[in-house]
């Protein structure tokens, strides 16, 4: 059943009793009072409802489970879910990654506990350097032997419908690889940027450029071309905000940022002067933090990508608790966030308000109890990404 027959005003769903039957013309019955329902209508309650919950509605009927199937309706759902963004924490323990979330409160929230929502744990044999999350999905590579030899696959997994998608390996002739995940609102559509890298005569630069994109048809890399050499730096994740994927690279020893503009896939890069510590979304624009090795931290906040105009910040962090901690982002409403980058009980997000200069803490309670960790125990990295969305692209 096509999508624009729903976007037909007088075509409605005939709800009597708790079951649905398709009608023309249409009235809709509620409780037993004559009232139209159009389907718009439904579509705008459903599309607040959680994704588990949309799983168990498409099996109410086969008219609703063609509605949300719809690129339409899947649309709509993720558009009405940005407007209720959550923090993602994915860690591998036993051989399983497992993903939770929370709410990604604001600063003037008073709340200071926490229980996450227990998603997925995948299983499998995992590279625990790689993690990276965009738009509600998260890339791994997983351990996975191939004709004798160990490779490594690329995973796709989307912690809100409990998919796991195994994408193509990178045929590479050098296997020293980095990749970035990246997403471009105005198409809609997810890329993969997987550089190869090699050493010569001491100096450490990218040799191929692939592209792997999702969402049409069978996904296949195609190599590409970047005229300036770099070396994507080890141990530093990408950041994509409106549709350019940034991240921390070197040409000939000096420091830049590289920009990779997802839908035309050109790259361009920022020269920089100062050594800087991770790159974060604030306000909408990229963000770098500057460890300053007296009593402050910085914060270069990018105004004028044209002309290199940055605003710096000066941050206050109390303890030099800042220093033990890895992953980091910024929100809308101007704060620096951060967490623990190894499990520990209590496990705490820090919120700091750039503006006031005052930090609040929120811990995360009841993790160890659903993946039956033990509190006492060291565990290894906690990955938290910020503004995390429920998404229902690609599903079955």
């Amino acid at each position: 059943m096509s999508l624009e027959k729903y976007n037909n005003p007088v075509k409605h769903l005939k709800i009597i009793k708790g079951h649905i039957q398709s009608s023309k013309n249409s009235s809709t019955y509620v409780g037993g009072n004559s009232e139209t329902l159009p389907i718009d209508l439904i579509i705008e309650i459903l599309k607040r409802l959680p994704a588990k919950a949309i799983a168990l509605c498409r099996c109410v009927s086969k008219e609703w489970d063609s509605i949300l199937c719809s690129p339409h309706f899947a649309k709509s759902f993720l558009t009405s879910s940005s407007t209720r963004p959550q923090l993602l924490f994915t860690f591998e323990f036993k051989g399983k990654w497992h993903f939770f979330s929370s709410p990604q409160l604001h600063f003037n929230e008073n709340i200071s506990v926490v229980a996450p929502d227990y998603h997925m744990g995948v299983s499998g044999d995992w590279y625990k350097e790689v993690c990276l999350s965009a738009n509600g999905f998260v890339y791994l590579y997983e351990k996975q032997m191939l004709k004798g030899k160990m490779e490594r696959v690329p995973v796709l997994c989307n912690p809100s419908t409990g998919q796991k998608i195994p994408l193509p390996k990178v045929r590479a002739k050098n296997n020293e690889l980095r990749s970035f995940l990246g997403y471009d609102p105005i198409e809609k559509q997810f890329k993969v940027l997987c550089m190869t890298v090699t050493k010569y005569r001491r100096q450490i630069n990218s040799r191929e450029h692939h592209v792997l994109t999702l969402g049409k048809g069978n996904p296949s890399w195609r190599k590409i071309e970047c005229e300036f050499p770099h070396f994507p730096q080890n141990y530093r994740k990408g950041i994509c905000i409106n549709g350019i994927l940034y991240y921390a690279a070197h040409n000939n020893f000096i420091n830049v940022i590289a920009c990779f503009n997802v839908k035309s896939e050109k790259f361009r890069f920022i020269h920089i002067d100062f050594n800087f510590w991770t790159l974060i979304n604030y306000k909408g624009k990229l963000g770098v933090l500057v460890r300053d090795y007296s009593d402050n931290n910085q914060l270069w906040v990018l105004d004028d990508t044209e002309k290199g105009k940055w605003t710096k910040h000066i941050l206050y962090f109390p303890d030099m608790i800042f220093w033990n901690i890895k992953s980091v982002w910024g929100t809308d409403t101007g704060e620096v966030v951060w967490a623990q980058w190894r499990w520990k009980k209590p496990f705490y997000v820090y919120y700091y308000n750039v503006e006031r200069k005052s930090v609040r803490r929120v811990e995360i309670q009841g993790i160890e109890e659903k993946v039956f960790m033990d509190p006492a125990a060291h565990h290894g990295e906690v990955f938290t990404f910020p503004n995390h969305v429920e998404n229902l692209m690609f599903r079955q």
